[in-house]
């Protein structure tokens, strides 16, 4: 079954890059987008959770392609190839959680890999608005994405306030200083919330935020370019209201609400260096759904750009107060990083890392292999 997902993700990529290869011509419909490559893997070098494998490694990749009807109208879609014990796992006990570093099943083990359709959308686009209706990720914060760069192990507490998988709508309008979005949506339930292999679909009745079947949940953000009129100077600002339905939860739910705040500066030094402080922060009450579940994360980042290279210290923090378990969660990653992107979409990326997770302290190293292929 993993060949099977494997070669199914490979001809989706040879037939993009191939059939449509006079992309700039025009010519509808044509297919665009582009596909990343992934390796990583990392190693504990201590903790204090006895039992824990030192080393894991796994693969990522992920298509992200638009068949393009005419000037306004398209389908877009994200596939993602990746292990089903690293990441979009359903824990039980943690939800939000898209990783886990003391994992008990840690290693490499592709045998674990799943084929997931993350989003599957029509979209309208001119030059006021952009419109898409369908599964999708709705827009909350910008930390977790990949073009960000912010080492190894960011995306690993930054994703757990991403919005993911939701059936419905959105809107965007398309200002001159900035993107308006407005989300209406549920939680994923069909066929599509599962993988092709290695993950069941979502549990209609798990009682999680958002899984109502009604466009209950929604979220409205905001991005821009130039913060109090500054060049250069980018900012986001979200906020999410998601409904709940008790379901089969053994916890007293309630709706979930959260708001986040992101800004960074490009701050350029001659022709090939740059400085661009990043922080992001946001706070979710209810989180989940689990009344009482308050949760809050910032990111605090310094990244230096010169020619192909990037070296960066970042400062994480996750903090989540629980009134219905015994345990609170107080975690934090600090970490040094230093990659080098070559001219053919190919980067490098090392980090060093002191965190603590659930309330055990661990350090690690971590080394990326990256690779965009754009058609």
């Amino acid at each position: 079954m993993k060949k099977f997902s494997i070669s199914i993700l490979s001809a989706a990529t040879i037939f993009c890059s191939n059939a449509f290869a006079e992309d700039e011509m025009k010519n509808y419909p044509y297919i665009s987008g582009q596909t990343l490559y992934q390796f990583k893997a990392d190693r504990i070098l201590s903790t204090d959770d006895k039992g824990v494998k030192a080393n894991n490694a796994f693969v990522n990749i992920e298509s992200n392609f638009s068949l393009n009807f005419n000037k306004n109208w398209s389908a877009k879609t994200l596939w993602k190839l990746n292990p089903s014990d690293t990441y979009t796992t359903r824990d039980s006990v943690n939800p939000e959680r898209t990783r886990t570093f003391l994992a008990a099943d840690r290693g490499f083990n592709p045998q674990n890999t799943q084929l997931l359709i993350e989003e599957l959308k029509l979209q309208f686009e001119d030059e006021d608005m952009r419109f898409f209706a369908g599964k999708f990720n709705p827009t909350f914060g910008t930390a977790y994405k990949n073009n960000k760069r912010i080492g190894v192990f960011s995306q690993d507490i930054t994703k757990d306030y991403e919005l993911r998988e939701k059936i419905g709508a959105g809107v965007t309008a398309l200002l001159e200083v900035g993107e308006l979005t407005v989300n209406t949506f549920f939680n994923d339930t069909t066929g599509l919330s599962g993988s092709i292999n290695g993950r069941d679909k979502e549990n209609r009745n798990n009682g999680l935020a958002g899984n109502t079947g009604t466009f209950s949940s929604y979220s409205v953000t905001y991005q821009g370019d130039k913060f109090f009129g500054y060049e250069n100077w980018f900012y986001n600002l979200g906020y999410r209201s998601l409904g709940i339905s008790q379901g089969n939860s053994t916890y007293d739910l309630a709706r979930e609400d959260g708001y986040v705040f992101g800004t960074e500066y490009l701050h350029k030094i001659g022709e090939n260096t740059s400085i661009i402080p990043f922080a992001e922060i946001s706070k979710i009450d209810n989180f989940t759904g689990e009344r009482g579940r308050n949760a809050n994360y910032a990111t605090l980042a310094l990244i230096a750009k010169y020619s192909g290279w990037t070296a960066s210290v970042s400062q994480i923090y996750r903090k989540i107060s629980q009134n219905q378990r015994t345990n609170k969660i107080n975690d934090y990653q600090t970490q040094l990083s230093v990659g080098y992107k070559f001219m053919n979409n190919l980067s490098i990326d090392v980090s060093r890392a002191n965190a603590k997770e659930s309330n055990k302290s661990l350090s690690l190293f971590g080394f990326m292999v990256s690779y965009v292929y754009n058609y």
